[in-house]
């Protein structure tokens, strides 16, 4: 009982620690850099190092620190972090083969969409003031903004997938389970 405290603890303390970095680095980085995503990445390499309940709360403390964090309704970062980690968990259960190189990548577009979707929608349902919600798909800056968090998530995923797969032994193939 007492390890799992330490662990759930020290997760918590581990996410904090990330949210802040996020808000208070990251997003202070002038534009385009301010687009990097670090909260998908951990959610994506947390499906590689930790099993599917650690997951869910990495994505879940997560989504509350930056919804404490960040200047929006609450609940719309718990929201998209979390249903942007179950379809991760779908595509990665039920459509790749192995952990590769390319399923990273993979997962990483699918992450960034989800997660830019997820977002906008909740904040056009939290009916977000300003945001001319009716027209952030024909919005040139949407666009832009999603080109660079995907170039620059990318980049990132494939330099940290090299580093893991250079230290550890856990990007050995896996393969779909049977049913």
């Amino acid at each position: 009982m007492s390890k799992r405290l330490i662990k759930y603890g020290l997760l918590l303390l581990g996410v904090a620690a990330l949210a802040l970095l996020q808000f208070s680095f990251i997003s202070a980085l002038p534009w385009p850099f301010n687009n990097f995503e670090l909260s998908l990445i951990v959610i994506i390499f947390s499906f590689l190092l930790f099993n599917e309940n650690d997951v869910w709360l990495i994505s879940l403390f997560l989504g509350f620190f930056l919804d404490v964090l960040f200047f929006h309704p609450f609940g719309t970062t718990i929201l998209s972090l979390f249903f942007s980690a179950l379809i991760l968990y779908l595509v990665l259960e039920n459509l790749l083969t192995n952990r590769s190189l390319y399923s990273f990548l993979l997962l990483t577009i699918i992450a960034v969409i989800s997660s830019t979707l997820f977002t906008r929608i909740f904040l056009i349902i939290f009916d977000w003031p300003g945001l001319s919600a009716s027209h952030f798909l024909s919005s040139s800056l949407f666009w832009e903004s999603l080109a660079w968090k995907l170039i620059l998530n990318l980049i990132v995923v494939g330099a940290v997938f090299s580093l893991l797969a250079i230290l550890s032994r856990r990007l050995k193939p896996f393969f779909l389970k049977r049913r």
